[in-house]
């Protein structure tokens, strides 16, 4: 049995959720495929140190391609079409048009239908287009919550007000095809024990996330200005990179009074993420649209409180062990962060109830789920 994986995704020296994702689940992969097992990884350009080291049974097949874009559609396809594994296993929500009939592909959102504005009208479509082929080609769907699976039914289901036997028999075959694996957090680095370096900061309030449209962040700094009035001291840290609607994030920030107790470190190393994260005195994460959310477990985790916007996916990975707002709402975003700064029994309580939840989720039990999914895909 042999098994092509596209590692493109996963060899990211700086690595967002997706990325962490792709790259977790081929170092746990390494550990638990078995030895009769031929893997084969494959890359446009040199892995990284951490991926390039490999079982005796695995392969690292480097496909040279000019372009900085359309890999995966024609050196890729190429190399499946010349050399087809007999499962194909695509982490990163893309599938070659020329992909083997056993191809299972994981899909971590449909923000770009939800939030179309959030995204440059080419690379939409090219999203569009991509979700389209691989809920007709994939013959298994990898997802992450039930949110997803439901997002992906409402926009590629073709809804009919006539419901025909056809639009639900479309329907029945897409919900077979799809699967939910939990992704997870990386537990050995976010956990109670976990060191700290000195803090800088003093008291301050952090997020995560690209500085963005689809993250909330100019209400996390709206919410800050509320705050600010309660707690003079208090100061706020936006961890991540500009993405989609920055212009509105940075001119939030300069009109802001309080400007300068709002930090902007721009992306950090994990070491970094785990001492600032530790010591904040409450986590802020309130998304307009997530598939999952990573960098809640890993708040959770190191025993940090946690506010999250009130939407499903985020329901249902913090249950009972978060504190949920409106995200529209700055008022009542800064309200849940005041109340679990001042109550120090539900702070206590939250925090118990997070490091708890966390426990389920292991990189480990996703990729266990997961190799499982891949090995019967031949049966």
């Amino acid at each position: 049995m042999i098994i092509g994986i596209d590692a493109s995704h996963a060899n990211k020296a700086q690595r967002t959720g997706v990325e962490e994702y792709c790259f977790r689940i081929i170092q746990e992969f390494k550990k638990n495929i078995p030895s009769h097992v031929k893997v084969v990884l494959y890359s446009p350009v040199e892995l990284l140190p951490e991926l390039a080291v490999v079982p005796n049974n695995w392969e690292v097949k480097i496909l040279h391609w000019p372009l900085k874009k359309l890999w995966s559609q024609f050196r890729l396809a190429f190399e499946l079409w010349k050399n087809p594994p007999d499962v194909y296993f695509s982490t990163g929500q893309l599938l070659p048009f020329f992909s083997p009939k056993n191809s299972v592909v994981t899909v971590h959102d449909s923000a770009f239908e939800a939030h179309p504005s959030a995204y440059r009208f080419f690379g939409r479509q090219y999203l569009k287009w991509m979700n389209r082929l691989i809920i007709k080609k994939a013959k298994i769907i990898l997802t992450s919550t039930e949110f997803n699976k439901q997002e992906m039914l409402k926009f590629y289901s073709y809804h009919s007000t006539c419901h025909s036997d056809r639009v639900q028999r479309a329907e029945e075959f897409l919900i077979n095809k799809i699967k939910i694996i939990p992704l997870a957090f990386d537990n050995q680095k976010y956990n109670l024990q976990a060191p700290t370096m000195e803090n800088t900061y003093g008291e301050y309030i952090l997020s995560i996330g690209r500085l963005e449209e689809k993250k909330n962040t100019k209400r996390i700094v709206e919410a800050f200005n509320i705050l600010k009035k309660q707690l003079p001291n208090l100061k706020l840290i936006l961890v991540g990179n500009s993405g989609a609607g920055f212009e509105e994030v940075q001119a939030a920030i300069e009109q802001s009074d309080y400007k300068k107790d709002i930090i902007c470190p721009g992306f950090m190393s994990s070491q970094q993420l785990v001492s600032i994260l530790k010591q904040a005195k409450v986590f802020v994460f309130p998304s307009l649209y997530e598939g999952f959310g990573i960098p809640v477990l890993e708040a959770l985790a190191v025993g940090t409180p946690v506010v999250v916007s009130d939407i499903p996916a985020l329901k249902e990975i913090g249950g009972q062990a978060v504190e949920y707002a409106d995200p529209l709402s700055p008022q009542q975003i800064a309200f849940k962060i005041y109340t679990l700064m001042s109550d120090v029994s539900l702070r206590e309580q939250k925090i118990t109830l997070g490091v708890e939840l966390t426990k389920q989720y292991t990189w480990s039990k996703t990729a266990e789920k997961t190799w499982n999914i891949l090995s019967d895909v031949l049966l």
